[in-house]
């Protein structure tokens, strides 16, 4: 059984927490609901923050020159200042944190879907909320996603394998002993590979040299990288390109029509004839039949609770 930490995530508090929005209504969401069970979760609403009430006029973005500016839709009145002060507050007071699952198109916390208004009320564009805005300044290696987005199966594993893995490292790297990082990094080995096999040499090399190197250091220069290494985003190739090491622990012990059938899986991948949770199901299978100890410990294949895999999708 794998044992996975407990990530701490910035939360949207309308997404189930609190009757928050500003027509008072609260929104039930069914990634927020199963992650309670896994996850520390911080709720926050911005707009409550800076001290506006239940329920509230509408707020909005508003072009004005350069600047993008939080705007009252009745009065006006113009909430930037106060919500930079909360933003920054609430910053100062955050501790290891490891993602945050903003509301979609919100003027405050929104992730890239929030509209800008220009003259006459004409949308002119779309931006991150406000809020959203500086936490994604404020710690631009952590993941930041909508609840509308995680209806995607690809981008929904994509930020768990990701809020999993930077907990998996806030643990591993508090503890006294560098051989939790020996076993941390080759146990994120085929993660790191898929998000950046260029960091994953930089991050081996530290891993080889660590007797060598002063043991804070080491672990602030791992942890940066590690990091940056997450911040990407995969494609295809790059999970196909995994799958093929993968597949290359296990061919020996299949038979030939096995072996051509599951070369063709990862083909029709790459060609999106495949999806990806049917490709992960398959190679699942194949680890625990046949006993690979050492890919069954890769969090690759099981990089956060069963439970978080079966949650419906919108494909």
């Amino acid at each position: 059984m794998v044992r996975h930490p407990r990530p701490k995530v910035v939360v949207s508090e309308c997404l189930g927490f609190r009757p928050t929005r500003y027509d008072g209504n609260i929104i039930y969401d069914e990634t927020v609901e199963v992650l309670k069970k896994f996850a520390d979760l911080i709720p926050v609403c911005p707009e409550v923050g800076i001290g506006l009430g239940i329920p509230r006029n509408p707020l909005v973005l508003t072009r004005n020159g350069d600047d993008v500016c939080l705007v009252d839709t009745k009065t006006g009145e113009d909430f930037s200042r106060r919500m930079n002060g909360f933003a920054h507050s609430f910053i100062a007071d955050l501790k290891d944190v490891d993602g945050f699952l903003m509301k979609s198109k919100s003027p405050s916390c929104g992730v890239g879907d929030a509209k800008v208004y220009g003259k006459g009320w004409a949308v002119v564009g779309r931006s991150d909320g406000i809020f959203t805005k500086l936490m994604r300044e404020a710690f631009p290696l952590l993941p930041i996603e909508s609840e509308k987005r995680l209806l995607k199966y690809e981008i929904r594993r994509n930020f768990f394998t990701k809020i999993f893995s930077i907990a998996d490292l806030r643990e591993t790297l508090s503890g006294a002993r560098l051989r939790e990082l020996v076993e941390f990094h080759r146990r994120n080995k085929y993660v790191l590979m898929l998000y950046s096999p260029h960091l994953l040499k930089k991050l081996g090399r530290l891993v080889a040299e660590r007797d060598q190197r002063e043991q804070q250091e080491l672990k602030r220069e791992y942890g940066r990288a590690f990091l940056e290494a997450l911040s990407r985003n995969p494609g295809r190739g790059s999970y196909a390109n995994v799958f093929m090491h993968l597949y290359s622990h296990v061919k020996e012990n299949l038979v030939e029509k096995e072996r051509k059938y599951i070369l063709a899986l990862i083909e029709g991948y790459r060609m999106r004839r495949v999806l990806l949770k049917t490709l992960i199901a398959y190679f699942r299978g194949f680890i625990y039949r046949l006993g690979n100890e050492y890919l069954a410990e890769q969090r690759f294949i099981d990089p956060y609770p069963e439970e978080l895999e079966q949650m419906r999708e919108d494909e």
